[in-house]
């Protein structure tokens, strides 16, 4: 019978107990030159994950029973850890070692083998041919944080787990996506990039990962079993070489090398975007709308360089950037800027963003917007959508109105003077602001 899996199990059993953690990290101290907690625990989470993933690995080659049952014996091996931590009372160091595990690596763990879960599952029906755009998987992961942790949460791991089992076949995490990713996938994507470091210098596990299928004839066997060298495991904690969270490596090419430009300076601001520069930084956009966190300057000067080279294309994702954006932050005026440079070739998307949200606070700003453009049958039409469709008669529509009013010309006062005859029962405050909008029209429409 096949063994290694199980091998490398009771190898993660050792290490998962209170008194396994304590002497891991005491293996761990003992193989650096300078002390780091930080860097213990990160080296002790990264030698448990390479051991959890490696044991899954294995057991999905010999079959999808294995697997099961291996992923059990590892769930429960990392859930004893985290309860008997919580739970003992242990000297004064050893018990500041074990709170900063438990307040730092610990979640990160729970949250991390979720998703290598769903890799095993999702690399195990990955077949030969398997694309590997990760960066297209990674916006789906953004789009899927929507409503409540307990909605999107298997969704979300769902996602991830298609962007690990890519990873072990090779495919390549760009940089930028660690800096600008939402926690909860920033969190994961910094565990796939180190393990997959590790992996590179794991020769047992021969990374990059073939198909399933491909993987399984090409076992070597010794008298019928597969050999599982722990030795490499077991170097990791003893000061040979391998990764953490903490020093993660990356290859880069040129795209990773222009985006990162942008969080120092302008030095790529004359090099002209193709059209993997046009999706990046649109997904970077998208990311921002549900990640407050990406630094507001590095955003800032891709949107001059969007202005610059006249990327209509990014103008969806920076329609749902305003909506989410306080009318203080710089970025709200910022995005109105490059719409503007933009002209109407923003037009589309601004009548895209109006029919998909006819409610939205952003609209009367929109309004506003439209109206102090030069004049067009497109921006008519639109201001005039926007106006029809709001849903309520209130202040936001009044304001819509005055846009319309500000637009001028005869179209705009014909407009108004049919709302008012229309909306005879309209309450008295918002009746009153539409007749002085209709007022300014024609004021406007003089002049």
């Amino acid at each position: 019978m096949q063994r290694d899996y199980k091998e490398l199990l009771e190898e993660i059993k050792e290490i998962t107990t209170a008194d396994g953690f304590v002497s891991s990290c005491l293996e761990i101290k003992e193989s650096l030159f300078f002390y780091e907690l930080e860097l213990v625990l990160a080296a002790y989470t990264a030698s448990l994950e390479l051991l959890a993933v490696a044991a899954l690995l294995n057991a999905a080659l010999k079959s999808r029973r294995d697997l099961l049952r291996a992923r059990a014996e590892v769930e429960r091996c990392v859930d004893t850890l985290l309860a008997d931590l919580t739970k003992f009372q242990f000297p004064l160091d050893i018990q500041y070692v074990v709170d900063r595990f438990l307040q730092g690596p610990a979640p990160r763990i729970r949250w991390r083998f979720a998703v290598y879960r769903e890799m095993i599952k999702a690399y195990a029906s990955l077949d030969e041919a398997a694309p590997d755009d990760l960066d297209a998987l990674l916006r789906r992961a953004h789009k899927a944080i929507q409503g409540t942790e307990a909605d999107f949460g298997p969704r979300l791991a769902a996602v991830l787990g298609q962007v690990g089992a890519r990873m072990l076949r090779g495919a390549r995490l760009r940089p930028i996506w660690v800096q600008v990713s939402h926690p909860r996938i920033q969190v994961v994507l910094s565990g796939l990039q180190t393990l997959v470091n590790n992996l590179r210098v794991t020769p047992y596990l021969n990374y990059p990962l073939e198909d399933l299928a491909t993987e399984r004839q090409k076992r070597r066997k010794v008298k019928g079993n597969v050999v599982a060298d722990l030795g490499v495991f077991r170097n990791f904690r003893q000061g040979g070489s391998g990764y953490t969270e903490l020093n993660i490596a990356f290859e880069r090419d040129e795209y990773d090398h222009f985006l990162e430009g942008f969080f120092t300076g302008f030095q790529y601001l004359d090099v002209e975007p193709d059209q993997t520069v046009v999706d990046l930084i649109t997904m970077i956009f998208e990311a921002r709308s549900v990640h407050l966190g990406v630094d507001g300057r590095f955003l800032l000067r891709l949107m001059v360089y969007c202005s610059r080279w006249k990327l209509s294309q990014v103008s969806d994702a920076v329609l749902e950037l305003l909506a989410e954006l306080d009318w203080e932050d710089p970025l709200f005026y910022e995005s109105w800027s490059l719409l503007k440079s933009l002209a109407g070739k923003a037009l589309p998307a601004m009548r895209r963003f109006a029919r998909a949200n006819p409610e939205s606070p952003l609209l009367p700003y929109l309004a506003l917007f439209l109206s102090s453009g030069p004049p067009s049958k497109r921006r008519w039409s639109l201001l005039k959508e926007i106006f029809e469709h709001y849903p309520d008669d209130n202040e936001d529509k009044a304001h819509i109105a005055l846009s319309i009013a500000r637009y001028g010309g005869e179209d705009a006062v014909a407009f108004l003077e049919q709302v008012l005859t229309a909306d005879k029962n309209a309450n008295g405050s918002y009746r009153r602001e539409l007749e002085k909008a209709l007022a300014a029209a024609k004021q406007q429409t003089v002049n």
